[in-house]
């Protein structure tokens, strides 16, 4: 069991270097340090097939956000204070929301490989629609319509998480 100062987070003028902000501390700076040479690795092998057919960028992305997010709740009590909750609320609501929203959109990515893959399985192109039936005032619906249709599910799906960041 580690010591704990009696006073808890004070919010005093003192740091708590007590042994739960120590091992707060160790434990913050340990797992950064795994996070960052396993997100390097994970760099370095980019150009692998299984790695390749994740957005690998937006995966880093996402977690490096979650990973700062984490380190600073990590040392708020060694900071006793110093760091103050109004900051952390701050942080909570902007790192917090942004790195699971990429994290969506990466997971989003795996899912779409997935649905291609299966489309490969079976594919009729036997029908294809050639373009509007008629030239009549439907005609800038088709268009807008055609314009939607040329982003990737992928790139619709990044543009509705980046409305949906701007927008918090």
């Amino acid at each position: 069991m580690v010591y704990t100062n009696p006073n808890g987070h004070d919010w005093g003028d003192k740091y708590n270097y007590d042994g739960l902000g120590i091992s707060y501390i160790v434990v913050a700076t340990l797992y950064s340090i795994i996070f960052y040479s396993m997100c390097g690795i994970v760099w370095y092998y980019r150009k692998h097939p299984i790695i390749k057919m994740r957005n690998i960028g937006l995966a880093i992305a996402s977690l490096l956000i979650l990973h700062v997010y984490l380190f600073l709740i990590f040392i708020a009590y060694p900071l006793n204070g110093h760091y103050p909750c109004d900051v952390e609320f701050w942080i909570m609501s902007i790192y917090l929301p942004i790195g699971i929203g990429l994290f969506q959109a990466q997971n989003q990515q795996l899912l779409l490989v997935s649905r291609e893959q299966s489309k490969l399985l079976v594919t009729d192109e036997s029908f294809k629609p050639l373009g509007p039936p008629s030239k009549g005032p439907k005609k800038w619906l088709f268009h807008v319509q055609q314009w939607w249709n040329s982003f990737s599910e992928q790139g619709k799906y990044e543009g509705f998480v980046a409305v949906g960041i701007v927008a918090q």
